[in-house]
């Protein structure tokens, strides 16, 4: 099932996406008697009721395709916002293929000598597809990473990457835009640490977290470990990987994250960016730019870039 939020008269509802349509969910579980509509007030609460609460959903799609039509709205007449607008915990990995280690002028030292490294955004980073990312002026150098996002099924915490599996509830794309310059450093004596803080500040802007354009539950994606990827800049290639080059699985990322935090339903693990990025091409995000993002199965993620003054 693919998991939507849109706005649809003003309000916000969730979606099931089917072919070029996209069903109300609570709507149809009110009309099919399938379930409680409840379950379906976001994406999150759709995920933290259960498996139960997914089969009862799927069964009211199914219903609402042959006896609900009325349910469906066109998806180029409905808004789509960010299948999870603002996950409890939007945790990223940096340096997860090792193309982008080496564009980048770093070194692979083989997996068995490595970590996973993750890092957090904030909901306000969190845009949907066709919102526009806006470079503020303190950035000097905006950039695109594009990433296989893992969203979180069930609470879990210290667990085995075999563990880890069973608490994916879906997957989604996610560009974790990056400011790789910020202006204000220019006037400032370098201090120790400022590099590492001045990156962080980079991940963190609003709109810097374009995701969607919907959530692609685990039941339809049969093999996460081995999709292409892609992203144009301006219609022009950049970015073209396979999940399968992953220095770290979703899997074991997740089992490392469980260490230290309690991962629940709507939580989102985005697993790193491969080779392509425009650093390294000295190719940078202006006013006007399109950026397209697509992953195999689960949809195509669109942005524009405007300036925020």
């Amino acid at each position: 099932m693919k998991l939507a939020t849109y706005i649809y008269n003003q309000q916000p509802r969730v979606g099931a996406v089917v072919d070029d349509s996209v069903f109300d969910l609570a709507a149809a579980l009110q009309a099919s008697g399938k379930g409680d509509p409840a379950q379906a007030a976001s994406v999150m609460a759709l995920l933290a009721a259960g498996p139960r609460a997914l089969e009862e959903a799927n069964a009211a799609i199914t219903w609402a395709q042959t006896r609900g039509a009325d349910l469906a709205h066109p998806l180029d007449q409905v808004k789509l916002s960010a299948p999870i607008p603002c996950p409890g915990k939007l945790l990223c990995l940096a340096g997860n293929y090792a193309s982008h280690l080496l564009e980048g002028g770093g070194t692979f030292a083989g997996k068995e000598k490595m970590i996973p490294r993750f890092f957090s955004k904030p909901c306000t980073s969190i845009v949907g597809t066709k919102d526009a990312i806006r470079v503020p002026a303190s950035t000097g150098f905006a950039d695109w990473e594009l990433e296989l996002a893992v969203v979180i099924g069930k609470t879990g915490r210290n667990l085995t990457p075999e563990q880890a599996t069973h608490h994916i509830g879906g997957y989604t794309i996610f560009n974790d835009i990056s400011a790789r310059e910020l202006t204000f450093r220019k006037e400032l004596p370098l201090q120790e640490g400022d590099w590492f803080f001045d990156w962080l500040v980079g991940k963190w802007l609003d709109t810097f977290g374009p995701m969607g354009p919907w959530l692609t539950t685990a039941d339809e994606v049969n093999h996460p470990d081995n999709l292409r990827m892609q992203l144009w800049y301006n219609g022009e290639l950049q970015q073209d990987a396979n999940t399968g080059q992953m220095i770290f699985s979703p899997a074991e990322a997740i089992s490392f994250i469980s260490q230290f935090v309690t991962l629940q339903p709507g939580d989102i693990i985005s697993t790193g960016t491969p080779a392509g990025v425009g650093l390294t091409k000295k190719m940078r995000l202006n006013p006007g730019d399109q950026i397209r993002g697509e992953i195999e199965g689960l949809g195509v993620l669109e942005n524009s870039v405007e300036r925020l003054d």
